[in-house]
């Protein structure tokens, strides 16, 4: 049966538009009646909830003609605006961090029962942590689970040289994600958010600080969220820290998460050899790295013609990408032979 508080969520939702809200709502109001061996209304409320939902996309097709920021100097675009991808069976994350996304998820859905007690969802997100360890992965997560699209912000187009411009891009982007319900993505903040008593730092800088700082205090949308994601966090002004609702720390995954990660991205295949030796050969590597090695070992099976993997060839592209990343660290003979004059 439909209970008083889920219609009183459902009408606050309709009447503040709130499109995503209402249709979770909805989706458990159906899924309670089917529970209760109610299919015949569960089918009718089904059935009206698909045809709102025609309306839903035809209103929102309409909305997205609204052209995406732009740089008034090249016409680059600002944002890069795409459907997510990362659903729930896709995704591995640190225990810590899978339960702080948990929560997060929690709040958005639950989002009109927390303002009945004054309390807002949390809409303002900083994942930091060394790279490839699931910051960008899980803000698509998230999109995918909110039913939102995603906005990401091209830094190449909205760092100008021109005196005054990056202020003005920051500004626009936000009042784009203002307007639009998306998932924002920050990435690499620290490029645009670097403490300002950095004294190699000219005074354009810390107007962009400000600017960031200022449009993230005025951001006041009910659906969109703000995710900040950073490699180098101790780059960040202390003063940004303080403009989040919650900050997410990913670290790289320990051996229980690679041994999971590696049974996903197996997907079914046969492995010849110990996968629990695999997981602790892959020690110290991001989940990014994991991905490369094993997709890489997998497609070298196909190519072979052989319908199992082996450990061994795990190892092998594991080996393999260690030496490149070392060899990129390594300085170049020209760079040494230089120092060596010195």
């Amino acid at each position: 049966m439909v209970r008083d508080e889920q219609l009183i969520l459902l009408f606050r939702a309709f009447g503040e538009r709130q499109d995503t809200t209402f249709t979770r709502i909805a989706e458990q109001i159906i899924a309670d009646e089917l529970a209760a061996n109610h299919h015949a209304f569960a089918t009718e409320l089904r059935a009206a909830l698909d045809r709102g939902k025609a309306v839903v996309r035809e209103r929102r097709s309409t909305t997205e003609l609204v052209p995406l920021p732009k740089d008034r100097r090249n016409g680059e675009q600002l944002v890069a605006y795409r459907e997510p991808t990362v659903s729930e069976n896709q995704i591995v994350l640190a225990k810590s961090s899978s339960k702080k996304v948990a929560r997060i998820l929690e709040e958005q859905r639950n989002q009109l029962l927390l303002a009945q007690y004054g309390y807002p969802a949390k809409r303002k997100l900083l994942f930091w942590g060394p790279p490839g360890c699931g910051k960008t992965f899980t803000a698509d997560f998230i999109a995918h689970e909110l039913g939102m699209s995603m906005g990401i912000i091209r830094l190449n187009a909205i760092i100008s040289s021109f005196l005054g411009d990056t202020a003005a891009h920051i500004q626009k982007v936000f009042d784009l994600a203002d307007s639009r319900p998306m998932v924002l993505l920050l990435d690499e903040i620290d490029a645009i958010a670097k403490n300002r008593d950095d004294r190699n730092d000219v005074g354009e800088l810390k107007r962009v600080v400000n600017s960031l700082l200022q449009a993230m205090d005025a951001f006041i949308s009910k659906e969109s969220i703000i995710i900040a994601a950073s490699n180098h966090q101790y780059l960040l002004d202390p003063a940004i820290w303080r403009r989040f609702d919650e900050i997410v720390y990913f670290p790289p995954p320990n051996e229980a998460e690679r041994r999971q990660y590696l049974k996903l991205l197996l997907n079914g295949v046969a492995l010849v050899g110990s996968l629990e030796q695999v997981a602790r050969g892959l020690a110290s590597s991001s989940f990014a790295e994991i991905q490369k090695i094993v997709v890489d070992a997998l497609k070298s099976m196909i190519l072979r013609g052989d319908t199992s993997l082996r450990a061994a060839d795990i190892m092998e592209h594991l080996h393999e990408l260690r030496e490149d990343l070392s060899a990129a660290k390594a300085p170049s003979i020209g760079t040494t032979r230089r120092r060596n004059k010195k």
